[in-house]
């Protein structure tokens, strides 16, 4: 197993990222590598934060790099490198269960060693009729669907925020578990404000 030290790091330098007439990041520096919490409260810029991470929105002024083995990864190949799961983000919901996982598999690759997102999806709990939508699923069933695809998929790192909205006891039992693998082999970045519930285990804190 990789050691967090080979994991891959986001690092900011003097970044200021504003959303708005809001600041969010006022020439701020730090080095995201590992298992990281990223706190604060609604509306305090955490998924801005998380865009900006996944390469989907620049920083206003100062640079953020990613970081391979000290080696940074070329902006053409940013968001091909990072999972992201998001309230934003959503597969056709036209789609059924197959289909999305088909569709998905077009663009990324499934991370290997029993992590790939066609486990993940089986040990969900996620029981769904095989011609039925997504727009015919319930809000919980298409969270464990985003979560699978988002941790399933092989990625020097992983973003997710606030991913256990939505889910019951159960699913997020079963999305602690996985966290917890995933969090095993590569960064990864989880917005919350309920630490106890959605954050990794022993994390760095990164707080807005």
């Amino acid at each position: 197993m990789a050691t967090s030290t080979n994991f891959a790091v986001f690092r900011a330098e003097q970044v200021t990222l504003k959303r708005g007439n809001r600041v969010v990041w006022d020439r701020s520096s730090w080095d995201l590598q590992g298992s990281v919490a990223l706190l604060g409260s609604n509306g305090s810029g955490k998924s801005s934060t998380l865009a900006m991470l996944a390469g989907q929105v620049a920083p206003d002024s100062g640079s953020l790099t990613l970081l391979q083995q000290d080696q940074p990864v070329d902006q053409d190949r940013w968001m091909t490198q990072i999972s992201l799961c998001a309230p934003w983000l959503d597969l056709p919901n036209h789609l059924t269960l197959s289909e999305a996982l088909n569709f998905h598999a077009t663009f990324r690759e499934p991370r290997p060693n029993g992590l790939d997102w066609a486990s993940l999806v089986a040990s969900s709990g996620l029981h769904v009729g095989a011609d039925v939508p997504l727009r015919d699923w319930s809000s919980g069933q298409r969270q464990r669907l985003s979560l699978a695809l988002a941790l399933g998929t092989d990625a020097m790192a992983v973003l997710l925020d606030e991913p256990a909205t939505n889910l019951d006891p159960d699913g997020t039992s079963w999305y602690r578990r996985v966290l917890e693998a995933v969090c095993g082999v590569c960064t990864t970045v989880v917005a919350t404000n309920d630490e106890e519930k959605e954050a990794p285990k022993g994390p760095s804190l990164l707080r807005i």
